[in-house]
């Protein structure tokens, strides 16, 4: 009997430390590979656009982004103040043009009055003022309105195997009949290259006399120029630039969306598919830009530990830069 006991003693033991052992390596693995099934949780690291911590820093090089944000006296304390307060401080350098100078938010003045046939007056001469002070500071120049949502780790994601030096703006894409461009609401962004090209060609053709729409006149002064609107989409074809905001361009074509839509997006259907890696977003305002930036920025998934996110060394421009008055 004692023998027995003996037996039934270690044998009981012996399977509770196999059982140990067992769990200790399932509990390993689980965390090895993360909470969510390997597909699932290579989409979320698409998604984030992260390195895996412990990995050295992404190379840079290249990719340093100015911001230009157009907005008008009245939305510097809610729009604006928005833009500031999320997103902004992810460029490199941002510059708020407006029609005059504040110097406590900051913004540069233009001395354009603000109603929206100046709006492409207000393009070219922050473009000017950029191009002059600017230039040797960043190789990419994005475009965004004080509504338009940015999210710039995306967006250096897209722009890393991108030549800053080539003749390549990327953006929203509208089609038109006679002429492709990108939307101006939706955010585009200029290499280095192209800045040059339009602030140099300005007004100079009747190609480039600016005109109309604002966006429009942009890309129709390029297209002169042999630049042309560039594919701006994902690793899976989806587009990362978007004229809407995310609620319009998820619900897809209603029975309200307007008929320009359908005919300079063709793709648009009943349920549009966002790219998880999107770029920007449009009519963020205030409530809503501060909200997208809570729920990608804020928000934690229980038990989901986001990876390490790089960022570069961006500018605090908290004086105002020399005046605009000085291209004159």
């Amino acid at each position: 009997m004692k023998t027995s006991w003996t037996f039934y003693v270690g044998m009981v033991t012996g399977i509770l430390v196999v059982l140990t052992l067992v769990l200790i390596k399932m509990n390993t693995s689980k965390w090895k590979g993360g909470l969510f099934p390997r597909g699932m949780q290579d989409g979320l690291k698409h998604t984030l656009l992260t390195e895996e911590r412990g990995t050295s820093p992404p190379d840079m090089r290249g990719q340093r982004i100015l911001c230009w944000i157009l907005t008008q006296p009245k939305n510097l304390k809610n729009r604006t103040l928005a833009v500031k307060e999320t997103w902004g401080g992810d460029c490199d350098i941002t510059l708020y043009f407006s029609s005059v100078t504040d110097r406590q938010f900051p913004t540069i003045g233009l001395g354009i009055p603000e109603k929206r046939k100046n709006l492409i007056k207000k393009v070219i001469a922050a473009l000017q003022y950029i191009d002059k002070f600017y230039s040797d500071k960043a190789d990419w120049f994005l475009k965004a309105d004080d509504d338009t949502f940015i999210i710039v780790d995306n967006l250096r994601h897209f722009l890393k195997t991108k030549d800053p030096d080539a003749p390549v703006y990327y953006g929203c894409k509208l089609e038109g009949k006679r002429l492709h461009y990108h939307s101006g609401g939706g955010g585009y962004v200029m290499s280095k290259n192209v800045l040059r090209k339009f602030v140099q060609n300005v007004n100079k053709s009747t190609e480039c006399t600016m005109q109309g729409a604002e966006d429009a006149a942009v890309g129709r002064c390029l297209n002169s120029l042999g630049v042309h609107p560039s594919y701006s989409v994902d690793q899976n074809g989806y587009f990362v630039f978007h004229w809407s905001s995310v609620f319009l361009y998820l619900v897809g074509i209603t029975e309200d969306t307007p008929n320009w839509v359908i005919q300079r997006q063709p793709f648009w259907s009943r349920h549009n598919v966002a790219s998880n890696v999107s770029v920007s977003f449009h009519y963020a305002r205030n409530g809503g830009m501060r909200a997208m930036h809570f729920l990608l920025n804020n928000l934690t998934v229980h038990g989901y530990r986001k990876p390490t996110v790089y960022r570069l060394q961006g500018e605090s421009h908290q004086t105002v830069p020399t005046s605009v008055n000085r291209l004159r």
